[in-house]
């Protein structure tokens, strides 16, 4: 096992982690009003990723009916298994100069080890992406049998905060795996992170002229009436010691129709409910539903002062969601990270826990224990400095190679 890694980590150098990372994000594959459905998204993993895996002779390839890729390495002999996931989809160029260029710059000024490549979607996809194909490329190249089974997928997701591309090719695949490892830390482990449902109260009125207000029945008034029932009103449970407490966030207030001088006849207001590990969504959503629906039937104050109360009516859709996610330091995924990066690196990763939700959840809520490791800069995520370390991506690159060659080879 040694000698494999002494001849596989060699091969992974800061100089070809920089150059994957400069193609990968020279190919835009940014979110869009289509979300999964948005073309470039599958032309990235035409272009970007299937050629790179079939150069290393990777030719168990599937894609499912969303463009999302599974590509299975290894002799699948030993009944141990392993699951990357990586994803396409990355933010907008939104104000970011030359967002696919990547340009390359001294990391110093940024608090960021050697060199960094700036480029839409290196602080979060891209340099995870990097990272593994550089590792699965060094292990070909070194020509250490997997005797085990790496099951590497890239989805058209990213950016969407739901489990839908991921399910769609775990369940056109049934692909399984003992562990699966996701997305970038800063090459921290992250131990869990809590869930989200999205949940659209609409508040609905009757249309009428501002200078009117009796007349008419104000949904807008209406909506403020359910946010103030809510944020006063809404048990939020107990504090978990590492992930905190449960949220809910007012995050988007619409309404209709868009045209001057007019007393609103709906409004939307969008709350992002954060779940903890354990909590059911669809009960988190009755909880909204329940208090949001003593406003239905309530007059509008202007409308009742005159003839003809105008009630209004409140209705609560449930949008996407995402499973909330839980290990420990001693589970057996964090483990092998932990024991890779000490035969690759010399020392151990830092173990956190995030906030915000991803497809960790959804990995262990059908029984493949997941956790996330690799490279990757929160701090400059969505922002105009979008960007990662080489440095870190090379390294991250290591530990996956050992992770492999430990368990599979």
């Amino acid at each position: 096992m040694a000698a494999a890694l002494d001849d596989v980590l060699p091969r992974i150098t800061a100089e070809r982690a920089k150059a994957l990372m400069v193609g990968l994000v020279c190919v835009p594959s940014p979110l869009t009003e289509l979300f999964e459905k948005e073309p470039q998204l599958r032309a990235f993993i035409d272009k970007a990723v299937e050629p790179r895996l079939r150069e290393i002779g990777v030719t168990a390839i599937r894609r499912d009916d969303m463009g999302n890729l599974l590509a299975t390495v290894g002799l699948n002999e030993s009944g141990r298994s392993l699951m990357l996931v990586t994803n396409a989809m990355t933010q907008p160029p939104a104000t970011m100069p030359n967002p696919y260029g990547g340009e390359v710059r001294d990391g110093a000024p940024y608090g960021l080890p050697g060199e960094v490549v700036l480029g839409k979607g290196l602080s979060e996809q891209k340099a995870p992406l990097a990272a593994i194909l550089l590792a699965l490329q060094a292990i070909h190249e070194a020509g250490v049998p997997i005797k085990g089974r790496v099951e590497f997928l890239c989805c058209v997701s990213g950016e969407t905060g739901r489990h839908d591309a991921i399910k769609s090719i775990v369940e056109a695949t049934g692909v399984r795996a003992d562990m699966a490892i996701l997305n970038g830390t800063g090459n921290r482990i992250s131990l869990g992170n809590r869930g989200r449902v999205d949940v659209t109260v609409i508040v609905h009125g009757t249309p009428g002229h501002s200078s009117r207000p009796q007349s008419a029945c104000n949904a807008v008034t209406g909506a403020l009436e359910v946010i103030r029932r809510l944020t006063e009103g809404l048990e939020l449970g107990e504090a978990h010691p590492a992930l905190g407490k449960a949220t809910l966030a007012v995050n988007k207030i619409r309404s209709f129709p868009e045209s001057t001088h007019t007393i609103q006849d709906r409004c939307e207001i969008g709350i992002d409910r954060r779940l903890m590990p354990g909590e059911d969504p669809d009960k988190a959503v009755a909880d909204i539903a329940a208090i949001a629906e003593t406003v239905n039937g309530m007059n509008d104050p202007a409308s009742s002062k005159a003839s003809g109360v105008k009630p209004w009516r409140v209705e609560v859709v449930k949008g996407p969601f995402m499973y909330p996610h839980l290990v420990t330091a001693s589970s057996p995924v964090v483990g092998a990270v932990m024991q890779a990066s000490q035969a690759a690196l010399g020392t151990a990763p830092e173990t956190f826990h995030q906030t915000n939700a991803f497809d960790q959840g959804y990995l262990q809520h059908i029984g493949i224990e997941p956790c996330t490791y690799g490279p990757g800069e929160d701090k400059y995520a969505h922002t105009d400095l979008d960007m990662a370390s080489v440095d870190r991506t090379r390294d991250a690159a290591k530990v996956y190679a050992a992770m492999i060659v430990q368990r599979l080879a």
